[in-house]
């Protein structure tokens, strides 16, 4: 009696010491969203979103910013608003998606105890945690962050639904908001809040009242969504599509360590232990697979199924096959591998959960290192080397497209270069701004990385000694026949290559 009482006593504790490292592991994710806050500058997507929603009137920003966007207004709507109550420094541009992504993580582990056993919260919680796309996307100027909170929700929501059999006010109204708010933020998303609402419909076909319940929520959804239609259709319409990297092979890889970590070896081991031990556990024990099989767990496979089929088709005719544009079915994703690593390694047994929770601890190590030494694209790092090198009489230029066209008509022309680096000199002036420089901010102009900008630029300056930068950022670059030909007038071309931009300083 004394030795079960022992035996009891020792599970107890290792069941504790397990769940604090799982609440270890938890804890390193979320503090890894906010380590990267303001050590290194704004990248082009980041410079987009906080250059073209601040500092102007809304119609310019609706003109030259909203049109040109490959996602919705929603994102864009909240920065205008919030840059007019905070400054546009790194910071506060980013820590509003810190702040969304740890509410994920904290909204599986304590807010679904309705749905979700606790070792089902626990393992949840910890995959969204560790996840390497959360986490980056934690730390950038993306609306990333808040779609997966909001897929998680809804997600939830439907579950919910379908557990009780019911449409009540609250949930209703949370699966309601959740969608639109999908639908205001991304494409992809909102193909997953519709999917979500058909899914319901099909759920209750046979059942008059919670149809129609159901069909209300989704004609509120429509109604919603009815205002910013015009830039799906505008999407549809413009999107290039001659850029699909056609490597499936290279995609899958990069997926698994969007999702997990970027370690190959180590997440084919754990892929490989997981699907081994669910064959061997799911033939010895008929209980477990009569658990996996619960309408919650087939609702939330055929969810997966649904978004993901969707998305496999669509990438036959749209440059869609990089790991970003499936964020949105991330969270279905982590629910359900979150459940099945609970019914295999459960908690409560102690020993058995050592298995995932060495992975975590292997996982968060990686990412700590993978967040500690993460780059961006170095446009602040380019500006303080001009004004340190800068003297008077010296020239500061950008390189990129011609700015007597705005985003949307390099949009309509299928021009994606100008799409691109027609923001370039943009971005430089608000880093300019930044530096206490508003005076060399105001004279850059714009040099084309084409040979005829290049004959231009050396009629003005050729012969007179003047020291001449040029500014490149976002994969822009003098190369090929351009290059050759700004060799040959020129004295000298310094090249200062930084992570993805360069500085160019001519002496003509």
């Amino acid at each position: 009696m004394e030795s079960s009482s022992a035996t009891g006593s020792a599970n107890a504790k290792l069941r504790v010491l397990i769940l604090g490292g799982f609440g270890l592991v938890i804890t390193l994710g979320c503090v890894l969203r906010f380590w990267k806050l303001t050590d290194v500058g704004l990248w082009y997507d980041e410079l987009w979103a906080v250059v073209g929603a601040s500092d102007r009137p809304f119609m310019e920003v609706y003109r030259e910013w909203i049109l040109a966007d490959s996602h919705p207004p929603g994102f864009f709507l909240f920065n205008f608003l919030w840059f007019k109550i905070v400054p546009t420094t790194e910071f506060w541009a980013r820590i509003p998606h810190a702040m969304t992504a740890t509410v994920t993580v904290l909204y599986l582990l304590v807010g679904t105890r309705d749905v979700l056993t606790r070792d089902e919260r626990v393992m949840s919680a910890s995959l969204m945690s560790l996840c390497y796309l959360n986490i980056r996307y934690a730390l950038e100027v993306k609306q990333y962050s808040a779609m997966i909170l909001l897929a998680t929700v809804a997600t939830m929501s439907y579950l919910r639904i379908v557990q009780v059999r019911r449409v009540d006010h609250r949930t209703g109204i949370t699966l309601s908001a959740t969608c639109v708010g999908l639908a205001y933020l991304n494409y992809f998303a909102t193909a997953y809040a519709a999917i979500l609402l058909l899914l319901l419909a099909l759920t209750f076909r046979g059942n008059r009242r919670l149809l129609r319940d159901v069909v209300r929520l989704g004609v509120g959804c429509g109604l919603c969504y009815l205002p910013i239609a015009y830039f799906l259709y505008l999407q549809l319409l413009y999107t290039p599509g001659d850029w699909q990297s056609p490597n499936l092979w290279a995609f899958f890889s990069d997926f698994l360590a969007a999702l997990f970590v970027d370690d190959p070896v180590s997440v084919r081991v754990a892929v490989g232990l997981f699907a081994g031990s669910l064959l061997v556990m799911t033939m010895a024990r008929p209980e477990l697979r009569t658990t996996l099989r619960s309408g919650r767990n087939l609702h939330l496979l055929m969810i997966w199924i649904s978004m993901t089929g969707f998305m496999l088709m669509l990438g036959l005719s749209k440059p869609i096959f990089f790991p970003r544009y499936f964020l949105v079915a991330f969270p279905v994703f982590f629910i359900g591998v979150g459940i099945l690593t609970a019914a295999m390694f459960p908690i409560r047994t102690g020993w058995l959960a050592i298995v995932p929770l060495v992975f975590f601890v292997k996982a968060g190590a990686t990412q700590f290192r993978a967040i500690d030494t993460m780059q961006r694209q170095q446009w602040d790092k380019s500006v303080d080397l001009v004004l340190e090198w800068n003297k008077p009489g010296d020239r500061i230029y950008v390189l990129g497209a011609n700015t007597d066209k705005t985003s949307f008509d390099y949009l309509r022309e299928g021009n994606v270069d100008g799409l691109f680096y027609v923001k370039n000199v943009k971005f430089y002036e608000y880093y300019f701004k930044r530096r206490g420089a508003p005076e060399i901010a105001a004279k850059l102009e714009v040099v084309e990385p084409t040979v005829e900008s290049v004959m231009k630029l050396a009629e003005r300056f050729l012969g007179t000694g003047t020291t001449v930068y040029v500014l490149a950022g976002h994969h822009i670059q003098y190369s090929g026949d351009p290059l050759t030909t700004l060799e040959q007038l020129t004295q000298k071309v310094d090249i200062t290559v930084l992570y993805s931009t360069l500085v160019y300083r001519l002496t003509f």
